[in-house]
Order: C-alpha cells, then sequence, then structure tokens
C-alpha cells in the first residue's frame, strides 16, 4: 500500500506512522511525499523520526548504537531518520533526558531557519522573474514558495513552544512564551514587498528594487528574530 503525505513536523509524522502500524502497515519506504507500508501484525512495531546530522545519511557510530539497542533505521531522507523497533521490546525513547530533547529541537530549529531563509531568496528571484520578464510561470513560482514559506515560518513557531515548555520544565521556572507572536520585522516586509507589486506600473524601477531590497531585508530580519523566539519569567 502507498500514501501520500507532506510533513513538516516530525513528531506528527511519528504519530501518523505509529497509527498506521497499530492498524496493521509497516513503512518500508518513502520518497518524496509517498510512503510505501507491507502488512504486519498490529502494534508490532513503534517508530520515532531523528534528526541526523548528515544530509541522506547517518555515520556509523550512530547506525551501531542504534543496532546495539534494537533500534531500525527504516528510511533517511534529507536530516530526517525514520527508525522503528519492536513494540515487545518494550517503550521506544530517543532523548530520555530534558539538556538532550533541548539540543535536539535547537538543531532542528537551526536548519529550518536556514531552509526558510533560502526559500524566501528564491521566491524573490521567482518574483523578479515574473515583474522582469512578464512571466506568468515567475509569478506562480513564487506564489507556491509564499505558501511553503508560510508553513516554514509555522514550523519555526512550534518548535520555539516545544524548546520553551522543556527549558521551563529544566529550570522550574515558568516562562510565558513569546514566539507565537511572528515577528513585525517579517509582517512590514511582507507588507513593503505586497505595496511594489501593486503599485509596480506606478513606481519608477530605482524606487521599485529600492523597496524590494528593504523588504527582503526586512523579512530576513523576521525570519531570525522568529526563528529565535522570546521568552520571559510570568510574574
Amino acid at each position: 500500500m502507498i500514501k501520500f503525505r507532506l510533513y513538516l513536523n516530525k513528531d506528527a509524522e511519528a504519530e501518523w506512522l505509529n497509527q498506521m502500524a497499530a492498524e496493521g502497515w509497516a513503512m518500508k519506504r518513502f520518497f518524496a511525499g509517498f510512503f510505501a507500508f507491507e502488512r504486519c501484525e498490529k502494534g508490532e512495531y513503534v517508530y520515532q523520526v531523528d534528526f541526523g546530522d548528515r544530509l541522506f545519511s547517518v555515520s556509523s557510530d550512530y547506525r551501531e548504537l542504534l543496532q546495539d539497542t534494537g533500534i531500525e533505521i527504516v528510511q533517511t531522507w534529507g536530516y530526517w531518520v525514520i527508525l522503528r523497533k519492536k513494540a515487545s521490546e518494550g517503550k521506544f525513547e530517543l532523548y530520555t533526558d530534558v539538556a538532550s530533547s533541548i539540543g535536539h529541537y535547537k538543531k532542528i530549529r537551526r536548519m529550518f531557519k536556514v531552509v526558510t531563509i533560502m526559500e524566501m531568496l528564491i521566491m524573490f528571484f521567482e518574483l523578479y522573474m515574473g515583474v522582469a520578464y512578464e512571466a506568468v510561470l515567475g509569478y506562480a513560482a513564487a506564489l507556491l514558495l509564499a505558501v511553503i514559506l508560510v508553513g516554514l515560518v509555522n514550523v519555526l513557531v512550534r518548535v520555539n513552544d516545544i524548546i520553551a515548555d522543556l527549558e521551563e520544565k529544566m529550570t522550574g521556572i515558568a516562562k510565558k512564551y513569546r514566539g507565537r507572536n511572528i515577528s513585525a520585522f517579517l509582517a512590514v516586509g511582507l507588507l513593503l514587498n505586497s505595496c511594489s507589486l501593486m503599485l509596480m506600473d506606478v513606481l519608477p524601477h530605482p524606487a521599485k528594487y529600492t523597496i524590494q531590497i528593504l523588504a527582503i531585508v526586512l523579512m530576513l530580519v523576521g525570519i531570525v528574530r522568529t526563528g529565535l523566539g522570546k521568552c520571559r519569567t510570568r510574574l
């Protein structure tokens, strides 16, 4: 059986794979959003999704460590590593202490920040191609990338939430997390870029490109600030 899913949330992906295993379907491979499953006993496997240090591969030390604990590497895709273990062998946890969990999610946050910035720059390039050459395909590609960009920013916000909760658990100090508020720099950058597009037939080229460059800078700052998140101690 083959199912198509696209996940930016690794925890949601692991939850879905475990649900499929509980129904008697074990994942055996993955490619570009397509998951292939084979029949298994209901609840035979427990799945986890880890974040590796290498692209599309894992180190020999990592592989040996997993083998020693009875964990099987099902698939690597980008930096994601899909793992499973026999449910009969007991609880399956990758990060048993809070400090290692925080480090794990901070690595994920760094990766998503880099990907988000790259997506944004590519989006502006496609937008420029659409404006400069009146290419409909450039506008369509920019729109698609803008949708992906929103999804990536939402992932950054969610990961910030997780990190804040873990830090509160580790320190015992209650914090009021502000990461859910998207940075004002990002909002202003999007607004400026929209204005430059709406007025592109009115504004002279130097002014239009100056506004767009300023919009890019503001959005970059906004993405970084959103990715870092803000916490403050509750009163």
